[in-house]
């Protein structure tokens, strides 16, 4: 396997190395993930991270958290705020990004790039999306004239000439992504040669793989979540807080969420198959059953250089061996990954052969089938999203992308193999791939 890295480094110790990884259970509507405040959860994020790697925090360069709704106590860079509130030194400063639904990984990036150029020595990279609370789009929305109302995007992406040439032959513009999701289940449907029926069945089959892998593999994924208390809610149906406004760590107003709440044990092929399509078009192929939930959750990463790490006596977990991000088309918007792995994979002079394992982000089944039939991956592939997906576990966009690199890490360890390829496909026509090495 090529570094593809390698040429730009005069010293080898200024590389980039993986110290840890850390995340919160990923909650679901009506969950108790959701009666937490976002910032809240990077700030437990990131003191489990400096709890569990003692060292002198004056020597943290910076704090770079994704989220791609900032608002609320999200707003603000929220990179900043956890910082702060975490207890870090007043000299750490904060940056908080937005690459919609790469946005987790490209924190990653991010840090990893600032350490590589010499720019930082040590960072924490983290993500966090709380949907139940800030939906997707809800940052589009401002009050004008005593009104709230949403903003469009710029008229003039329409004109763009490769996306006026696809919205033309497609029939359809920039609309949803889960109108564009439905747009490449129709897409992929006439390409693999399926009849409604089957593409419909196709894709409920790969909901039920997700969630029988999630719910059989809690033991194993359950070692990358630090558990969180969550308060009870009062006969009101209001969260119950100390008398300093906090969350008591105790059984009496407190619970201790442990897992992720959104697999459902009790699915099966027959129930799913008994769901309506979304939206009006009744010749759909989206369920509520093959996409991902609304869903709550945050993890962040510890990066260092190899030398420093080597000095405080740290021993690195994972490197990233390349990266790749690209642009894609807007109207169908999802199919990211299958121009970004393929860069990835060419960077470091490998193909899905040298993955042991691999995860491309189920936004919707529709992703899922389109990417692994261009890729020539399938979907029943040992290797393919193990511990399973989105549609089971939930997508909080911000922080998604940080998760799959910190999934390939543990699946990496607990195996103990050596590479691993996760993606993003992104909002507006974006796709994100990074392969690591395990240590």
């Amino acid at each position: 396997m090529k570094i593809w890295y390698e040429s730009y480094f005069k010293d080898p110790k200024r590389e980039p190395v993986l110290i840890d990884y850390i995340r919160t259970p990923i909650g679901k509507r009506r969950g108790k993930i959701i009666r937490l405040r976002g910032d809240d959860l990077i700030v437990h994020c990131y003191r489990t991270l400096l709890e569990r790697n003692k060292f002198d925090q004056t020597l943290i360069d910076d704090s770079i958290v994704a989220c791609c709704t900032q608002i609320g106590e999200c707003g603000m860079d929220i990179a900043r705020n956890a910082a702060l509130a975490a207890g870090l030194p007043v000299k750490v400063p904060g940056m908080t990004i937005n690459r919609h639904c790469a946005s987790g990984s490209q924190a990653v990036l991010s840090a990893w790039q600032a350490i590589a150029s010499g720019y930082c020595d040590c960072i924490l990279a983290g993500g966090i999306e709380v949907q139940n609370r800030y939906p997707i789009m809800e940052d589009l929305k401002i009050f004008r004239d005593g009104k709230v109302i949403m903003v469009s995007p710029h008229k003039e992406i329409v004109q763009n000439p490769e996306i006026k040439a696809s919205a033309e032959k497609y029939k359809q513009g920039i609309q949803t992504q889960i109108s564009a999701a439905d747009l490449m289940g129709r897409i992929w449907e006439e390409k693999a040669g399926f009849t409604r029926e089957r593409m419909r069945e196709e894709l409920d089959r790969i909901s039920l793989d997700s969630h029988k892998k999630a719910c059989s593999n809690y033991d194993r994924r359950g070692k990358e979540i630090e558990p969180i208390w969550a308060p009870k809610l009062d006969e009101n149906g209001e969260p119950i807080y100390d008398e300093n406004g906090n969350v008591a760590q105790d059984s009496i107003t407190s619970e201790l969420v442990e897992k992720d709440e959104g697999p459902r044990p009790n699915t099966s092929f027959e129930i799913l198959q008994k769901l309506n399509v979304l939206g009006s078009k009744r010749k759909g192929l989206l369920t509520a059953g093959n996409s991902c939930p609304t869903s709550d959750g945050a993890g962040a990463q510890l990066w260092m250089s190899r030398y420093l790490a080597e000095e405080l006596g740290f021993k690195p977990r994972a490197s990233i061996v390349s990266s790749a991000v690209i642009g894609c088309d807007p109207i169908t918007m999802l199919e990211g990954p299958i121009h970004s792995m393929p860069i990835a994979l060419e960077r470091a002079e490998a193909t899905f052969d040298d993955m042991d394992f691999i995860e491309i982000n189920e936004a919707f089944s529709t992703v899922v089938f389109a990417c692994c039939h261009d890729l020539g991956i399938d979907w029943r592939d040992e290797r393919f999203n193990v511990w399973g997906g989105a549609i089971a576990l939930g997508h909080p966009t911000g922080f998604t992308g940080n998760r799959l690199i910190g999934t390939n890490l543990q699946q990496l360890e607990q195996s103990n193999k050596a590479y691993a390829i996760s993606s993003m496909c992104v909002g507006f026509g974006m796709g994100q791939a990074t392969i690591i090495k395990r240590e």
